[in-house]
C-alpha cells in the first residue's frame, strides 16, 4: 500500500521537475509552442498531486473522525452542470449528458464536499470507459430524498468485487484497473461524504455493459 501512494506521489512530482529543468536549460531557446505544451503539462500535473495529497487528508480526517461539514443550500442540477463542463473539454471521445428534471430541490449541503463526490464519479466513469460512450449525470426526486447518478458504458463491474468498492484503498486488479492512475481514495471519500449528509451511496453494474453509482441526500 505504501509503495502505491509513493509511487503515486512521485510521478507527478517527477514530471513536474523534468519539465521544470527542461524549459530551465541555458543552451536551448524554446519555441512558443512547446513552452506552452510544457507549462501545461507542469499545471495538469501539479493538480493531480494537489488532488492526491488532498484524497491523503481527507481520508485521514475521516479515520480520525474529524471530517467537518460547511452546510448549506446546494443547487446539484447547477453543481453538476459545472463539473460536467469541466470534465467535457478534458476529452473527446466521450459525450457528458446532464439530466434533472424541473423544481429540482436544493439540499442542505457542503457544495464543496459534493462537488468532490461528483468529481471522483465522474472521472471514474471517464477512466472506466476506455472506449469513450455516453456519460449521463442525472437526478431525481424520491419522497424526502434526492437521488443523483452517474452512468457510463464502460467495462462494468464483476458483482463479486462491487462490494469492496468503496473501502479505502481498494482498487480492481484488472488490466485496465492497472492503467489508470489513484490510490483506491475516492470511492472512500464519496462514501463518507454522502454518509455524512445522511444519505446512502451504492452502485449497479454488469460487466461488459457499464456502471452506475447512485446516492442520496436528504431534502433541507
Amino acid at each position: 500500500m505504501l509503495f502505491r501512494i509513493s509511487h503515486e506521489l512521485k510521478t507527478p512530482v517527477a514530471l513536474i521537475k523534468g519539465y521544470a529543468s527542461t524549459l530551465r536549460r541555458d543552451d536551448v531557446h524554446w519555441d512558443q509552442e512547446t513552452t506552452r505544451e510544457s507549462l501545461a503539462i507542469i499545471e495538469e500535473e501539479s493538480d493531480r498531486l494537489h488532488r492526491l495529497i488532498d484524497n491523503l487528508l481527507e481520508a485521514s480526517r475521516i479515520q480520525a473522525g474529524t471530517l467537518r461539514l460547511e452546510l448549506g443550500d446546494v443547487f446539484i442540477p447547477n453543481l453538476a452542470a459545472k463539473t460536467v463542463e469541466r470534465f467535457q473539454i478534458q476529452t473527446t471521445s466521450h459525450k457528458l449528458e446532464l439530466s434533472f428534471p424541473a423544481g429540482f430541490p436544493p439540499v442542505l449541503a457542503d457544495e464543496e464536499r459534493l462537488q468532490e463526490v461528483l468529481y471522483n464519479l465522474i472521472s471514474n466513469a471517464i477512466k472506466y470507459s476506455p472506449n469513450g460512450g455516453t456519460i449521463r449525470v442525472s437526478g431525481k426526486v424520491q419522497g424526502d430524498h434526492v437521488q443523483v447518478s452517474v452512468s457510463d458504458q464502460g467495462q462494468g463491474i464483476p458483482s463479486d468485487k462491487q462490494s469492496r468498492l468503496f473501502e479505502p484503498f481498494y482498487r480492481i486488479d484488472s488490466s485496465l484497473g492497472r492503467r489508470t492512475q489513484g490510490v483506491g481514495l475516492g470511492l472512500f471519500l464519496c462514501k463518507a461524504i454522502v454518509e455524512g449528509h445522511g444519505g446512502r451511496i451504492w452502485v449497479e453494474s454488469i460487466p461488459g455493459k457499464g456502471s452506475t453509482f447512485r446516492f442520496t441526500l436528504p431534502i433541507r
